[in-house]
């Protein structure tokens, strides 16, 4: 994707409208910004993306039906240069590298402050990639270390992304045809996806593996 000319056309995609607006709000004082549509789930974006042709999307992680990282990836698979910002509540430590695997340029958590915000939108529009300084120190302080695949850090780094939102959604007290409902899968192809992260992460039951997920996102949010 050629570096467009401003004003910049940004597309927003959260399932809460005080969100949006309030994103709304914050692009309105920049003259070199338009929003020019919004979201509320993957499929909508999805067809927002491709009708409207935004040089920006604003997403979160948690959508209602495919997540954010789902949205990512077809965003990027639709049109690969496309640039992509994530602004979410959940912890830039468990969910940043992945975002940026599936092809984000950006992560952003919702705390942060207005400024912050504005600095990420126009160091991705402007071709770069934006990480908080504390994740930046930690990718970098990774890179240097060369640390070998298959030394993760932590237990949750060996889940595939669809093993990890299944661990996510099991921890909100979802069951496994709930699950599967929302992801679009089979209620077998999730027990597949269960027994893989009881393998990888040593749980021996489904009770044990789905009492450390609520205890994880209690933590985690």
């Amino acid at each position: 994707m050629k570096r467009a000319d401003p004003p910049f056309r940004i597309a927003l995609v959260d399932d809460h409208p005080v969100m949006l607006d309030g994103y709304r709000n914050m692009l309105a004082g920049e003259m070199d910004f338009a929003v020019c549509a919004t979201a509320s789930n993957a499929a909508e974006a999805m067809s927002m993306a491709e009708r409207t042709e935004p040089d920006l999307v604003i997403t979160d992680i948690t959508l209602p039906g495919r997540s954010g990282l789902d949205l990512i990836k077809d965003l990027t698979a639709w049109q690969p240069d496309l640039r992509i910002l994530v602004i979410s509540m959940h912890d830039e430590a468990l969910w940043a590298e992945r975002c940026l695997k599936a092809g984000a340029k950006g992560y952003v958590m919702k705390e942060s402050d207005r400024a912050t915000m504005l600095a990420a939108i126009r160091q991705v529009l402007d071709g770069g990639i934006y990480l908080s300084p504390r994740l930046a120190a930690r990718v970098i302080s990774a890179f240097a270390s060369a640390r070998p695949r298959g030394s993760e850090t932590s237990p949750l780094e060996k889940l595939s992304d669809r093993e990890f939102e299944v661990f996510r959604l099991f921890g909100e007290g979802q069951t496994a045809k709930e699950i599967a409902a929302r992801l679009n899968l089979s209620p077998k192809t999730v027990a597949v996806h269960r027994d893989h992260i009881k393998e990888k992460m040593g749980y021996q039951t489904s009770a044990e593996m789905i009492r450390e997920a609520v205890r994880w996102v209690q933590v985690n949010g």
